[in-house]
């Protein structure tokens, strides 16, 4: 089911393919042979057997090979002739092109059975692709030599094209539309199995929604070109005929919003839109249902494709409007769809519009659509990989954050105590010591109320810089809450630990604040506590023995430092 079509899409349509495009001056494909076409008057479908005998020759009318065509709701016979006895080296085939799901039979001369070929069966000769259905024709056909071609009655009007060629020519060009056509194929897979890796490592619904876009496409791909009836099993689907094309078209679409909706983060951009795109995915869950349906229940196969077109309208114009402005509202991802969608829409367009007015299917028409949806597939999938890179991103910068104190830029209190913790077990087996320093701004509340707030958290963020000025690059930092701060020094003994809290307090003392236009003199309380080994003390033990030799730093005066006195003793 080609989808979207629209005043514009036809008249665009109109244009590109009826264009007096310059001719090329060299053909270098095969050229058919010069042939003969006629066909019996619209209406008239005899049986095989009168047409054979030549009953009816009298009533064909000569017809252009363009004039060849299916007819909505009745059958057709068309008589085919050489202009000239076949002298080429290879044996001819007859090549009958576009008529989709339609089976089409061939009476050769002195053939009384008839030879049918059809595009949606496991049976397909393997010399040939499924690009159009191929006749062996015998080497011996003379010129005027009849064959009968019939056609069934099809649900829409449309035009077919028959040409005899060389087997061996012909196998050149059905050579060259196969490795392009399998290059397309390939592509769309290998996103599919990229999107499908994501999903199941990690779960998210946005790739699962990404696999259910690309997969039926994919499918859609393979029935178009009729790959999916030679895959294992597959042989049950034939009698579905072209309602399976409606059936992965519909499929798609609900998967498709539901993307869109995700990915281009449409709930938060335009809210509006999302639930009106999140609405129209129900009558497409009812399409895809109703396209299983025996094919009795759809009368003359036109309800479900018009149905299908009109919605698809009204789903492609919500969905451009939605995600234009979610990227005018900033969305990247909105940008990277709009990049992606954009040559699909247009090539899908160009295909409705062919196939609403019976148009030739140009070549670069043929495989624009495929080399669009691939190209779309590979974008959207580089775009999904630029979208987990930013949440990476984005969760990272949000963890790193959680771990930081806003005021001073340090390591929080849940930071430090993580890194105390593995600081505590590397010096544990490699028996190394490891030292704690608590620290605490003396009459912090005087500053604040003498000098106002805001001069107090200066305050806070110059001791931070200079007690970090005087530690070791290994050693950390943190504000452990208010005005306290803690010092890990790992690798350091008592009296190097010693050493660093008399650098720091007299660092401190020396030198007053600059505060909200005033200098401040400052002094700090300093706790000292730590491990040695064999000692067996916990992270929260260590905080506490640290803490508590500050409070007797604070109990001795202030502006001193003050050594646990277990460590002390170890020490």
């Amino acid at each position: 089911m080609i989808r979207a079509p629209s005043l514009l899409c036809t008249a665009a349509a109109a244009v590109l393919l009826t264009w007096p495009w310059p001719a090329r001056t060299a053909d270098t494909g095969p050229q058919p042979a010069a042939m003969s076409f006629a066909t019996l008057p619209a209406g008239l479908d005899p049986d095989a057997q009168a047409v054979r005998s030549g009953r009816f020759d009298a009533a064909f009318v000569p017809v252009p090979r363009e004039a060849l065509r299916l007819e909505r709701g009745a059958a057709r016979w068309y008589r085919l002739a050489l202009t000239a006895d076949w002298r080429a080296a290879s044996a001819p085939v007859l090549v009958i092109r576009n008529v989709r799901f339609q089976p089409v039979t061939l009476y050769l001369p002195g053939d009384a059975r008839g030879i049918t070929r059809a595009h949606a069966t496991a049976r397909r000769d393997p010399r040939f692709s499924g690009r159009a259905l191929v006749f062996e024709l015998p080497r011996t056909l003379a010129a005027g030599a009849p064959l009968y071609l019939w056609l069934p009655a099809a649900a829409k009007t449309a035009p077919i094209r028959a040409a005899i060629y060389p087997v061996d020519d012909y196998h050149v060009r059905d050579l060259r539309w196969t490795r392009v056509m399998t290059f397309f194929e390939a592509v769309q897979f290998t996103m599919i199995l990229v999107g499908l890796t994501l999903w199941l490592a990690l779960r998210e619904r946005l790739y699962g929604f990404f696999v259910g876009y690309l997969a039926p496409q994919f499918m859609y791909l393979l029935v178009s070109t009729g790959d999916l009836y030679l895959l294992p099993g597959a042989h049950w689907l034939q009698p579905l005929g072209i309602r399976l094309l409606w059936f992965v078209a519909a499929l798609g679409t609900p998967f498709a919003l539901s993307f869109i909706i995700e990915f281009c983060d449409l709930r938060l951009r335009v809210p509006r839109l999302a639930r009106l795109l999140a609405w129209l995915r129900w009558p497409w869950a009812l399409l895809t249902l109703t396209a299983l349906l025996p094919a009795a229940w759809h009368a003359d196969n036109s309800l479900q494709p018009d149905v299908g077109n009109a919605l698809f309208l009204l789903c492609a114009l919500a969905a451009v409007a939605a995600v234009a402005l979610a990227w005018r509202r900033g969305s990247t991802a909105a940008g990277i769809f709009l990049l992606a969608w954009i040559p699909q829409s247009v090539f899908t367009a160009l295909r409705a519009g062919q196939t609403l007015l019976g148009l030739p299917l140009p070549g670069w028409l043929e495989f624009g659509l495929p080399a669009a949806l691939a190209l779309s597939s590979l974008v959207l999938t580089l775009g999904l990989g630029l979208s987990t890179l930013q949440t990476r991103h984005e969760r990272d910068r949000a963890r790193a954050e959680a771990q930081r104190d806003a005021l001073t830029g340090l390591p929080n209190r849940r930071a430090l105590t993580a890194r105390l913790a593995e600081a505590l077990t590397d010096a544990r087996q490699r028996h190394r010591p490891l030292s704690l320093i608590f620290l605490d701004l003396d009459h912090f509340k005087a500053i604040n109320d003498r000098h106002g707030h805001l001069a107090g958290d200066a305050c806070l963020r110059i001791l931070a810089e200079r007690v970090q000025s005087e530690l070791r690059p290994a050693d950390t930092l943190a504000r452990w809450g208010g005005e306290e701060f803690v010092v890990l020094l790992p690798g350091a003994a008592l009296d190097e630990a010693g050493a660093i809290g008399e650098r720091i307090r007299h660092r401190v003392e020396a030198d007053p604040f600059m505060a909200g236009g005033a200098a401040i003199a400052v002094t700090v309380s300093l706790g000292i506590s730590g491990h040695r080994a064999p000692a067996t003390d916990s992270p929260e033990q260590l905080i506490e023995q640290a803490d508590a030799a500050l409070y007797r730093a604070k109990a001795e005066g202030r502006n001193r430092l003050a050594v646990y006195p277990a460590y002390a003793a170890s020490a």
